[in-house]
């Protein structure tokens, strides 16, 4: 029976004393019981059955409990009191029951993977309690002439202390599972054994402060016994029966580690080779498949089941089968390995390119022998390398083979037309005006257009190689199955690209609009001489460009005469950009009158003055400066000249009301800064831009209309007027006229020249005049050579004139006289 009671009502308690030796064997043992419970219950964790999992249970609470028991035991022989004791046998095996049960518990709850707080809590509680019970029922199983009386308060804190610390060594425990920071088993047993065993030794040190012994009368039959001998002995036994426990535990924890590790090595493996990336194969002697993994599967769709015991032979796909294994055989027969390229099948019966491998494995143990294969599906790299192969061959717009090709066909045709006694051509062409189509439209109805004409163009291609793009809007076209005879196959060839340019020309829809479009083509003939490739597509390329020379629309064949054209043509482009750089350019003035015959202004015309060639008509030159690019900056050139004489004929009297037109071509005017540029000559001569008329020929309207009304306006907002320049010549929408805002329409020299003769001409003139005065535009006939000729166009009512019969070009010098005979004086010219 325990009886509480305060300090204050105790008289005269009998002391003992402490022996330190003791208490440290006791302290100890419950830490290394602690710690072989833990150990025990982590054997319970790793158990494969429940009735394996209740025996570790069993021995691991019986473990920890006999270290409770013990420490509880040890504790109390290490107070020596001046008094015979003896121990009721019954209770005290008795109070060995609340520390097994207790532990049993705890241990149970350990053995969780990962136990819930409110479980930990109640296990470090039920722990705590089986501790507290265990000691106290040990006490009454003391006998001793004493009473034996416990203080209220470190009663009650003996209890507190046992309850608080084995719920820190359930949450300790729990920490290290959750966060893994002791991932080794005995290093975490280590820490919460601890917990453990001082939840034990301070439970009890505690309930021993709080127990007073009073002295009553002795009974004779009693008698003292020695407690050496019993500490030794019950700490001695315990000592053993822990060790012997610990040993078992190592000894079973090291024969269940080899064999799993001796089984984790066998799934491991399977998991390795199940994890290859390349489909695996095992096949013994016989070439029987005795195991395959799952990228195996997933490359031909083969299962193991549907494999396994099959033959080698059930993957293959190529003719050659039986040769690649024998060569197989050979291999593996002299060097032990072999590896190649093979064509092996899917389940679906599909063809594949694969690389294999093939190895020999020996055992050390046993003759038994396997091999190990492992297969590389080789498809979406033979597939890459034909896209590789194939952009580096065709064009990426068209999808027609490019140059390289070109190149490689025209070799094979030249080859087999000497086998066959046949010749062959090569036809180039490009569509007229794209550039016109480009900047007008944008790039996207370019390319759409190119892929439209690639398609009409595949009709004459017996080849997939015999047509190809060579970049921007220029093809070409291999002919083979010519006849022998020279003349036969020219006469052939020119009936053949007169058919090509008939059918790629004409009306294409490009989504939004309509084009219409015409071909030049230059074809050259080959046949039993052996003439480069190169050269080839040089002389074609020279047949193009003559072609296009010539206006375009139209086929020619090559003749060398062409190749010394083009050295001349070569020749005079580099004279030309010389001539820019050098400034050989001269500006002349032709005059305009108006209806009574007075100078009212002038068109300004360009000459070259050659060093040597001496002076060239534009004629000669402009042509190719408008195909060469280099008409941009010689516009610019005459503009900046233009605008620097009407600044200086603007200080002039007799001069400042002249008129100056300038030729402007349509690559430069389709210039995007166009506007900005003439507006910045103008400021920078300090030219006034009303006496300045831009004279734009109707090539320009066929392209971006939208844009050309804009820049026009544009200009006119500052002054500057505009004429249409050979009006009568080329296509010109009287909608598209309305809209846009010239001042005069010049009628070109070829109406007016045979005016007089010719019913047509003079017919379209009144035609050009009526339509120019319902527009409300002025008219300027060129090419007035003659008084009749004047005088018709007077009566019809025609503004101003301009031709030989009013005053040649002539430098501005001559002009300037011709206007000024006089000082102040107007020059009339009739």
């Amino acid at each position: 029976m325990i009886h509480l009671t305060s300090t204050d009502s105790i008289n005269a308690p009998i002391q003992g004393q402490w022996e330190p030796g003791l208490i440290v064997l006791s302290c100890l043992v419950a830490w290394l019981a602690a710690g072989l419970g833990l150990l025990i219950g982590e054997r319970m964790q790793e158990a494969d059955s429940r009735l394996r999992r209740g025996v570790w249970l069993i021995a691991g609470a019986g473990m920890m409990g006999l270290g409770v028991w013990s420490m509880h035991f040890t504790g109390m022989l290490a107070l020596r009191l001046p008094l015979p004791m003896q121990y009721d046998v019954g209770m005290t095996l008795l109070s060995l029951l609340p520390a097994v049960l207790g532990s049993g518990y705890a241990l149970r709850i350990m053995a969780q993977p990962i136990a819930t707080l409110r479980y930990s809590v109640l296990g470090g509680l039920v722990l705590g309690a089986g501790i507290g019970t265990m000691h106290y029922l040990g006490m009454e199983a003391m006998r001793m002439p004493v009473a034996v009386r416990y203080d209220a308060t470190l009663f009650f804190m003996s209890l507190g202390v046992a309850l608080v610390l084995g719920m820190v060594a359930m949450l300790a425990h729990r920490y290290c599972v959750r966060h893994r920071r002791l991932t080794h088993l005995d290093r975490r047993s280590f820490g919460v054994a601890a917990c453990i065993a001082l939840a034990i030794s301070g439970m009890h040190y505690v309930a021993m402060s709080a127990t007073y012994y009073l002295p009553v009368p002795a009974p004779h039959h009693m008698v003292e016994t020695s407690t050496s001998w019993l500490a030794i002995s019950v700490s001695g036994v315990v000592t053993l029966l822990l060790l012997v426990a610990a040993l078992s535990v190592a000894i079973d924890r090291r024969l269940q580690r080899h064999a799993r590790q001796s089984t984790m090595s066998r799934e491991q493996l399977m998991e390795v080779i199940a994890a290859i990336n390349d489909a695996f194969l095992l096949f013994d002697t016989q070439g029987r498949i005795v195991l395959s993994n799952r990228a195996f599967t997933a490359m031909t769709g083969y299962t193991s089941a549907d494999i396994q015991g099959q033959l080698l032979s059930v993957l293959e796909h190529s003719h050659e089968s039986a040769r690649i294994h024998r060569d197989i055989r050979r291999h593996i027969i002299d060097s032990g390995q072999w590896q190649g390229e093979i064509k092996a099948r899917r389940k679906d019966g599909q063809a594949f390119p694969a690389r294999l491998s093939v190895s020999c494995v020996e055992y050390s143990h046993g003759a038994t022998r396997h091999y190990v294969a492992t297969l590389h599906d080789l498809s979406a790299r033979r597939e890459a390398e034909a896209k590789i192969h194939r952009l580096a061959h065709h064009d990426t717009l068209t999808d027609l083979p490019n140059r390289q090709t070109l190149y490689t066909r025209l070799d094979a045709v030249q080859a087999a037309s000497h086998t066959r006694g046949q010749s062959g051509a090569l036809i180039m062409l490009d569509i007229d005006n794209f550039k016109a189509l480009n900047d007008s439209r944008g790039n996207a109805a370019g390319d759409m257009l190119l892929r439209h004409v690639a398609r009409r163009l595949k009709r004459f291609a017996r080849h997939e190689h015999d047509l190809a793009r060579l970049g921007g809007n220029e093809f070409a076209l291999v002919v083979s199955g010519l006849p022998s005879d020279r003349s036969a196959a020219i006469a052939d060839l020119q009936h053949h690209m007169t058919t090509v340019r008939q059918v790629i020309g004409g009306v294409y829809d490009l989504d939004d609009h309509s084009h219409t479009t015409t071909h030049s083509l230059g074809g050259v003939w080959f046949g039993d001489d052996d003439v480069a490739t190169d050269e080839l597509v040089k002389r074609a390329s020279l047949a193009l460009s003559r072609a296009k020379q010539d206006g375009g629309n139209v086929s020619r064949v090559f003749h060398p005469e062409m190749e010394s054209a083009f050295q001349d043509r070569l020749l005079l482009e580099a004279e030309l950009r010389q001539a820019i750089h050098d400034e050989q350019m001269r500006l002349y003035y032709q005059p305009q009158v108006d209806a009574e015959g007075t100078i009212i202004g002038a068109e300004t015309l360009i000459r070259w003055q050659h060093p040597e060639r001496g002076m060239i008509s534009p004629g000669a030159f402009i042509p190719l400066a408008e195909e060469t690019g280099l008409i941009v900056p010689i516009g610019q050139w005459v503009l900046a000249k233009a605008c620097e004489r009407l600044a200086r004929w603007a200080t002039d009297p007799a001069l400042a009301h002249l008129q100056l037109s300038v030729n402007v071509s349509v690559h430069q005017f389709q210039k995007h800064d166009f506007v900005a540029q003439v507006l910045a000559t103008l400021a920078e001569h300090q030219a006034p831009p009303e006496r300045l008329t831009l004279e734009l020929t109707e090539s320009l309207l066929l392209a971006n209309v939208e844009g050309v009304i804009e820049k026009m306006m544009q200009l006119k907002h500052h002054g500057v007027s505009f004429s249409l320049d050979d009006f009568g010549t080329g296509y010109s929408s009287l909608a598209y006229l309305k809209r846009l805002p010239f001042n005069a329409l010049k009628i070109d020299v070829s109406f007016v020249r045979d005016v007089l003769v010719e019913a047509n001409d003079a017919a379209i003139v009144k035609t050009i005049i009526a339509l120019a005065d319902s527009l409300q535009l002025k008219t300027v006939a060129e090419g007035v050579e003659t008084l009749p000729q004047r005088d018709f166009l007077a009566r019809l009512g025609c503004h101003h004139y301009q031709g030989y019969y009013y005053g040649r070009p002539s430098p501005v010098e001559a002009f300037e006289a011709l206007v000024t005979p006089l000082p102040a004086q107007h020059t009339t010219l009739k």
